[in-house]
């Protein structure tokens, strides 16, 4: 099977996960909720949002690392490298508001204060976007080292 076809296989596979932790698990966010037992600080939808969208993140930056696979040599190798990079950032980010909602406990509040996990999510996040925009931008950049024309 060549890289295409595992690619697909995975594009595939993420499509039905995501279609069952958005309908299922979504619409039955409360049981969700408390079957985690999410903390009082815990608001029972935001939780499973986020834990649904780490998930889906974490799925999104393996596609990305083997898109970047797949272009290894090319000029499209780094930009794809970046994005996945940033999508997996954006979930390290997400995740410290949600192990705050799942235990109460801020996980930052030495060295970054009170509201730690907001500053972490916060970090986390905005680093993840920083780079996927210069991911997306190195496309842009690639598509004239192959002959694309000028932007």
């Amino acid at each position: 099977m060549n890289g295409i076809s595992k690619l697909k296989s995975i594009v595939l596979a993420i499509i039905v996960i995501d279609l069952i932790l958005v309908f299922p698990v979504m619409l039955s966010y409360e049981k969700v909720g408390a079957f985690f037992k999410v903390s009082s600080n815990g608001i029972p939808e935001v939780f499973v949002t986020l834990l649904v969208e780490i998930i889906l993140l974490t799925l999104t930056a393996l596609v990305a690392y083997m898109v970047a696979r797949i272009f290894r040599g090319t000029a499209f190798a780094s930009a794809f490298y970046f994005i996945a990079w940033g999508v997996l950032l954006y979930g390290i980010g997400d995740s410290h508001i949600l192990i705050w909602m799942y235990t109460g406990v801020e996980s930052f509040p030495a060295f970054l204060g009170p509201a730690g996990s907001s500053i972490a999510h916060a970090l986390g996040v905005g680093l993840g976007f920083i780079l996927v925009i210069l991911g997306l931008y190195k496309l842009a950049k690639a598509r004239n080292k192959i002959g694309g024309g000028s932007m």
